[in-house]
């Protein structure tokens, strides 16, 4: 009787281990597959965000856009709301909201989905070959960093008062239909020792109708 639940045991102690193993082996082969997914759709972003890419979309661009205003939802847009009346003014607003942990205003001065939908994208030149994006995956890959940049930018300057020197960006300016954009542009701040030192603490910047706002917060910091 001893000998044959010992029988029995060792066969259940088996097919348990012969179980557990199938099991470990189909979480691991789930595991790589979800790697490998995150790992093609990581450069799949890299590759559509380089100039120059060129994407075979099934929909013309007006059809993407609609799609993509649509899941958006809310009131076209017309012009800027929330910006200000210069780049210097801009930059001298974005510096005393940071100072004052004022993130409210932080927000709006970025353009919002649909100022981007409906006024930026259909002139950028991302709308068209060859360097054509769909607006909703060009949102998103602008999105993305610009709320990275944003938490950073809280985290190490939030509440400090940085005494503001100027803005200096790159001397060609971007003129894309009715949108203007200055790209790489530097704010002049006093440093710790007295210096000035520039800081990349946002991305481009588009004007329109006389109204300047950020496209991103993207930065170096």
């Amino acid at each position: 009787m001893i000998r044959s639940h010992r029988i029995v045991f060792l066969v259940f102690a088996v097919s348990a281990c012969g179980h557990a193993a199938e099991k470990a082996d189909q979480v691991a082969r789930a595991d790589s597959v979800r790697a490998d997914s995150v790992r093609r759709a990581r450069q799949d972003s890299i590759n559509r965000a380089q100039p120059g890419y060129v994407i075979d979309s099934t929909f013309p661009v007006e059809e993407e856009l609609r799609r993509f205003r649509a899941k958006l939802g809310g009131d076209s847009a017309t012009v800027f709301h929330g910006g200000s009346t210069s780049l210097d003014a801009l930059a001298r607003r974005f510096m005393r909201a940071l100072a004052a942990n004022d993130t409210n205003d932080l927000r709006a001065m970025v353009i919002t989905s649909r100022e981007f939908a409906d006024l930026y994208y259909p002139e950028s030149p991302y709308s068209r070959k060859p360097y054509h994006q769909p607006p909703e995956l060009f949102w998103t890959l602008m999105q993305d960093p610009s709320v990275i940049g944003l938490t950073r930018l809280i985290r190490r300057y939030g509440g400090k008062r940085v005494p503001y020197l100027g803005t200096i960006c790159d001397p060609k300016v971007l003129r894309e239909g009715r949108n203007t954009r200055y790209a790489g542009c530097l704010v002049r701040v006093l440093g710790e020792k007295g210096d000035t030192v520039n800081r990349r603490f946002f991305g481009s910047v588009v004007e329109r109708g006389g109204q300047f706002k950020f496209l991103s917060y993207t930065n170096s910091l």
